[in-house]
């Protein structure tokens, strides 16, 4: 009898710590996401050589307006490299974002073409200023000095007025032309994706 309430106190003991293991890994993990998912959202300061306006610009002839909001503008049958862009949302002088923005997005495909019903659409800012949208990287097009290396083409709608229309640069071998090197996104890879942050500074913006 004594070797049976052993066994069975054993098993039980064994049985308990597994609960309180498996829930402080649980706990563990919420925690690390809901922090840091807190710290994301918070706003850098930026330094003064960061606070760099995005350059106006012409648009070209592929924009459509009213682009349905969401958050992935490519389609689910895509082949192209998967990017992910975030950032937030300045005033000119980098002294506070932009809540609830609207940023107007479109660009080519991975094949270097515009499409009418994909890679496009519009997101908003959250509270503190910050966007995010997922699509693929777009082929550059063009040849020779008419060569247009990949970009993002974007207008910021502020209360409903549109406040800028600029362009959102990568680096390509095939060249520069059309833009400064300062404006190139830096992409990190990870196993599945790209990963670029691009913080938009509105020229002549200076309200919260």
């Amino acid at each position: 009898m004594k070797i049976k309430l052993d066994r069975k106190y054993l098993q039980y003991s064994i049985f308990v710590s597994l609960i309180l293991v498996i829930s402080y890994v649980l706990f563990a993990t919420v925690f690390s996401f809901t922090t840091k998912k807190a710290q994301s959202s918070l706003p850098p300061v930026l330094a003064a050589s960061d606070c760099l306006p995005a350059f106006r610009d012409g648009g070209g002839p592929y924009y459509q307006a009213n682009a349905p909001f969401r958050e992935n503008i490519a389609p689910d049958s895509t082949t192209g490299e998967k990017l992910y862009m975030e950032g937030y949302i300045y005033n000119s002088t980098c002294t506070n974002t932009i809540a609830h923005a609207t940023l107007d997005i479109w660009q080519a495909s991975e094949e270097g073409t515009y499409e009418d019903e994909y890679y496009r659409g519009q997101v908003t800012t959250d509270e503190n200023g910050y966007y995010k949208f997922e699509s693929v990287i777009p082929l550059g097009y063009g040849e020779g000095t008419a060569y247009r290396p990949p970009h993002i083409h974007f207008k910021v709608h502020i209360d409903g007025e549109e406040v800028v229309t600029s362009q959102m640069f990568f680096e390509d071998v095939r060249g520069r032309q059309g833009f400064n090197d300062e404006y190139i996104i830096d992409l990190e890879q990870n196993a599945n994706a790209w990963n670029g942050t691009h913080n938009i500074i509105i020229p002549d913006i200076k309200f919260n």
